[in-house]
């Protein structure tokens, strides 16, 4: 028997108080992070499926008990509790604003879908003007000054657990007056470490873990290992799950043998791998970086010591949380982007087993109810993957990397 997985889905209505909906709610899901390792992280979202059979929620409708209410903007609130678990708070899987409604009309009742998307939207639209940074600073260090401005504050600094900045590795430079959207230049700042920006909802329940963290990783970063293997294995010991689907890339969505790459205070640095080229053809990858010759030409040598090869990877992997224990269960859901995760995984016809240590990179949830009286869940997990070591990918042909199995530790 698996776990008992309550979920629970709360909107504050009024602005500030939140109202539980779960005995509405029929589906939800949730994705954040992102499924490509050369893509910008983006914004999360999720959808709910209310199941308006007493008119609850009719939007714009006055003899509704919330349609009538304001609905854009208001916050949102997801959370998963596991019956018997040992946490003493909430794990939030998501949190939000409500951004649309769409009524479905049917026979004696309705379905209403809100969509839910988080605060990366906001920062989005954030703009700051004629911005003096008259020092040189470590990436992260701008990336703070830049969320703290009066401009765009966000998440507020009143609350700095809703934050959490690494001071990052890169320097980048003096730079007068500077205007522009607040998302795009923490994103070239971003590009400029070779780092991770984003809204991770999980990790740890807490008392004043809502979700909704906005982080910042320089690329040194470490993992946090969530201490749960992954596995197609019949027989599995403590800390080990099920695996229900697995995919696996090989081909040029990751392959650059040439780069492009141009200082802002210094000029076009460029690099090739000859060997690579004559083999696959010229693949470019061009960047504008916030930092000086010497590290944009170290960010380059970089791209093409990862990237001039393709690779055989596993890129994502499915789960019933559900049929976990409760301790797998409540390790499963803790996960969040940065998290460290092991997957083993024996080839149809082989007798060799694929082992390797993986860092989640987006996470999406399928959750549906199998018992409306307790709001007990099912909920589907897949997270997007890619090695803890970047450099550690299986690679054919390769002398080291293509002999099976191969351990990839944590950084």
């Amino acid at each position: 028997m698996g776990a008992t997985i309550v979920t629970t889905v709360a909107i504050a209505f009024d602005g500030s108080t939140f109202v539980d909906i779960s005995d509405h709610v029929t589906r939800t899901t949730i994705s954040y992070g992102r499924g490509r390792l050369l893509d910008e992280f983006s914004s999360g979202s999720a959808r709910i499926t209310y199941a308006n059979r007493d008119n609850s929620l009719t939007p714009g409708h006055s003899d509704s008990t919330y349609g009538n209410t304001q609905l854009i903007g208001r916050e949102v609130r997801i959370s998963t509790a596991v019956t018997g678990g040992s946490d003493s708070y909430s794990t939030y899987l998501f949190r939000g604003f409500v951004t649309d409604l769409d009524y479905t009309a049917e026979q004696n009742t309705s379905t209403v879908t809100i969509t839910v998307t988080d605060g990366f939207d906001r920062l989005g639209k954030a703009r700051f003007t004629a911005e003096n940074f008259s020092s040189a600073e470590k990436c992260g260090t701008r990336v703070a000054r830049v969320l703290s401005l009066s401009s765009v504050d966000y998440p507020n600094g009143s609350s700095p657990l809703d934050r959490d900045i690494d001071t990052g590795e890169v320097e980048t430079p003096v730079a007068n007056p500077v205007t522009d959207n607040a998302l795009d230049y923490i994103q070239q700042l971003t590009r400029t470490e070779n780092g991770r920006f984003l809204i991770n909802h999980a990790g740890a329940a807490s008392s004043t873990n809502f979700g909704g963290i906005l982080s910042w990783y320089s690329q040194n970063s470490s993992t946090t290992d969530r201490g749960i293997s992954f596995s197609d294995a019949k027989s599995l010991g403590s800390g080990s799950v099920q695996m229900t689907g697995l995919t696996l890339q090989f081909g040029s969505e990751l392959l650059f043998n040439s780069y492009a790459f141009t200082a802002s205070t210094g000029d076009l640095r460029t690099g090739t791998d000859t060997a690579s080229i004559a083999k696959f053809g010229e693949r470019v990858v061009k960047r504008t970086l916030l930092c000086d010759n010497t590290a944009t030409t170290n960010a380059g040598s970089y791209y093409l010591g990862l990237y001039s090869e393709p690779s055989l990877r596993i890129s994502s992997v499915t789960t019933d949380v559900d049929a976990m224990t409760t301790a797998d269960a409540e390790k499963c859901l803790h996960i969040n982007v940065m998290s460290g995760i092991n997957l083993d995984y024996l080839p149809p016809g082989s007798s060799t087993t694929l082992a390797g240590a993986y860092l989640v990179e987006g996470v999406t949830y399928d959750i549906t109810i199998k018992d409306m009286a307790t709001n007990a869940s099912r909920i589907r997990a897949t997270y997007a993957t890619s090695a803890q070591d970047t450099t550690g990918y299986w690679r054919l042909g390769d002398p080291v990397l293509s002999v099976l199995p191969t351990i990839l530790s944590p950084g």
